[in-house]
C-alpha cells in the first residue's frame, strides 16, 4: 500500500465532504499553509509533518486519526457499516448539528 497515496486520497475525500476548496482548508490551517501545499498532499506528492496532520485535522474539524482511515469499508469489518456511516457523519456536522443528534439519540435511549 502507498501510504503517501492513500494519505492524500483521504484528505481529499474529507475536504470535499466538508465542501472546501483546496485554499478553503489552507485558510483553515492557519498561517503558512497554502492551497499548493494541500493539492501536493491529496496527489501523494507530499510527506506532510505530525504538526501538518495535525493542522489538516483541525482545518477539516475532524481527529487525526480520522485522515488515516484509508478505506472506512475496512473499517467496517471491525465495526458495523452504519457505525462507518454514523462516524463520518459526526465527522462532517457541525456544532449545531451534532447538538441536534444528540437530542434525538437521548430521546430514543
Amino acid at each position: 500500500m502507498d501510504v503517501q497515496k492513500a494519505f492524500g486520497e483521504r484528505l481529499l475525500q474529507l475536504r470535499k465532504r466538508a465542501g472546501l476548496s483546496q485554499m478553503g482548508l489552507a485558510e483553515r490551517c492557519g498561517a503558512g499553509m497554502v492551497g499548493q501545499r494541500v493539492g501536493e498532499v491529496e496527489r501523494g506528492e507530499g510527506n506532510p509533518t505530525l504538526e501538518t496532520i495535525g493542522r489538516f485535522a483541525e482545518g477539516l474539524g475532524c481527529d487525526p486519526i480520522e485522515l488515516f482511515v484509508f478505506d472506512p469499508k475496512a473499517v467496517g469489518e471491525r465495526l458495523s457499516q452504519l457505525d462507518a456511516r454514523l462516524l463520518d457523519f459526526w465527522n462532517g456536522a457541525d456544532e449545531q448539528t451534532k447538538a441536534k443528534a444528540i437530542r434525538i439519540l437521548s430521546e430514543l435511549a
